[in-house]
């Protein structure tokens, strides 16, 4: 069983930029969603533009999943031929992608984009319902989310370079089945356990910062990462409450336009259908606004959300780093207090014996301390890369809000004013 979806455009006026509908009127997809911008340093003569264009849900009952249709147009994009790629991909495959590159790159101190996170309730909703309608919202959402994720990694001069990138965009088969991302699997278990034990080992070797550029960039990155989610929670009452104010100005409406057909006096009547007409056309615009929030507001800031969770990952890795740094230091003080007992005791044998443990000790801790300030300085770099990002996107993404206010505003007064003037005359 294939499903497929037309698209048309509304006819509202969004300043210029267009807006790509589902025939139900749900934004969806890439249109509505900003690019990321780039900052100047990785400005290059190429082109990738990568976009989620359409989707099918393939199978039935517990066998059905929801496959994307992939748009990658690349021009002097090293390693990749100049030409338009198409490819369907399901969702397990991003999370495919995003578990390659965080383990490819966490250790480089680099921020992997976060996918968007696998739920057992978009599970249930996309096999076990029956009702294309709910299918169709999951997948809208979450094709607007794995773009933003696609976005976000082809962005970043080092992600777009990597060979899987590369096979996820341009190959056209289908890739091998991630099954580590299940949503229960034992390798989410293992996960889970990981991260248990290693909130122990934070507890047991914790890490005293000597460096007074990270101890304030982290409890920078704690607050924003506070104030977003606060900021998400709040934008996400704002827009279920402009959705269930449009919602009541729809029954308004429908409940003026009861009593204007019962009304025997002409001109009382036509004056309510007038005013019929001013609540249901607000009521239009107050649930495309709803909508737009959600698109460029809320789920821009749930992305960030995500990026800030990526950032403190990599605090999370350079400690782990210390940590072993730590333990190998630990380690040698051990045998060289060994190496003394033996010596004392007259066993030089065995005392000879460690001193090649010793040798491969210290060679393991100088590797260490090396690699904790290698990835010190690259988490300087990317952190800087980072914030110039994120004050661009920021300030974009606010101003794209204030202006769909002004607009939506705008209209709406042009609707009372013209239903106050229908009344009066």
């Amino acid at each position: 069983m294939v499903a497929k979806f037309a698209f048309h455009r509304l006819p509202r006026n969004t300043g210029g930029r267009e807006i790509v509908a589902l025939a139900n009127d749900h934004i969806v997809l890439d249109r509505p969603i900003p690019p990321p911008r780039d900052d100047a340093a990785s400005n290059s003569d190429f082109i990738l533009e990568v976009r989620i264009c359409d989707f099918e849900k393939r199978g039935d009952g517990m066998n059905a999943y929801i496959v994307y249709k992939l748009v990658t147009k690349c021009e002097g994009v090293p390693g990749i031929s100049d030409r338009t790629y198409e490819v369907w991909r399901r969702f397990s495959d991003f999370l495919g992608l995003h578990d390659k590159l965080f383990e490819k790159y966490i250790s480089k101190g680099i921020i992997v984009p976060a996918a968007p996170e696998k739920s057992i309730a978009a599970m249930t909703k996309t096999k076990a319902t029956s009702d294309p309608a709910t299918s169709r919202d999951v997948a809208v959402r979450r094709a607007r989310q794995l773009e933003r994720f696609l976005k976000r990694v082809v962005q970043h001069p080092r992600l777009r370079i990597d060979c899987d990138v590369r096979d996820f965009l341009t190959i056209e088969t289908e890739l091998p089945r991630a099954s580590q991302t299940a949503a229960l699997s034992g390798a989410g278990m293992k996960r889970m356990i990981k991260s248990v034990g290693e909130v122990f080992s934070k507890m047991a070797f914790h890490m005293e910062e000597g460096d007074r550029w990270f101890e304030q960039t982290q409890s920078h990155v704690e607050e924003l990462d506070e104030s977003l989610r606060k900021l998400l929670h709040l934008s996400e009452s704002l827009t279920s409450t402009r959705k269930e104010l449009a919602g009541a100005q729809e029954s308004m409406s429908k409940g003026l336009s009861m009593l204007a057909s019962c009304e025997e006096s002409t001109a009382l009547a036509r004056a309510l259908s007038h005013l019929t007409e001013t609540e249901e056309n607000t009521a239009t615009l107050w649930a495309k606004q709803s909508e737009m929030d959600s698109i460029r507001f809320t789920e821009s800031l749930s992305e960030y959300v995500g990026l800030v969770g990526s950032l403190k990952e990599l605090f999370a890795e350079r400690v782990r780093v210390w940590q072993n740094w730590q333990s190998a230091q630990q380690s040698l003080a051990r045998k060289r207090e060994q190496k003394a007992r033996l010596e004392l005791s007259g066993k030089n044998d065995r005392a000879a014996a460690l001193r090649d443990e010793m040798d491969e000790a210290v060679r393991r801790m100088d590797q260490l301390e090396a690699e904790f300030g290698d990835l010190s300085k690259l988490i300087r770099e990317e952190i800087g890369r980072f914030e110039v990002q994120r004050r661009n996107d920021m300030r974009q993404m606010f101003v794209e809000y204030l202006e769909s206010l002004v607009q939506t505003h705008t209209e709406v007064i042009i609707f009372i004013r013209f239903g106050e003037l229908q009344l009066k005359y």
